[in-house]
């Protein structure tokens, strides 16, 4: 379904337009009798916090694997046969 919004001084079809400005505002316009309307919407500005990330602590988050600590990991003198709960990997 479209919605086309009539002019209420004169009932023809308004025309609508994005004004390209920030943030984008929208105007409301009447080709026949020159009625305009630009809406205008509540600004509110939050200044930007940057998170505090531990480079290295991410970076082993991301290369730790389930397994790694498990006993019978083979690199860890193990058999490869992995009976972890975790994720259920197989060490071959």
């Amino acid at each position: 379904m479209q919605i086309i919004y009539t002019c209420p001084k004169c009932g023809s079809d308004l025309e609508e337009t994005v004004l390209m400005t920030y943030p984008p505002q929208y105007k409301k316009l009447c080709r026949k009798c020159g009625y305009e309307y630009i809406e205008q919407t509540e600004t509110i500005r939050i200044p930007f916090v940057e998170p505090e990330v531990n480079q290295a602590n991410l970076v082993a988050q991301i290369n730790n694997n389930a397994c790694d600590n498990c006993g019978n990991n083979p690199k860890n003198g193990g058999s490869g046969i992995c009976h972890c709960t975790l994720g259920g990997f197989t060490i071959t």
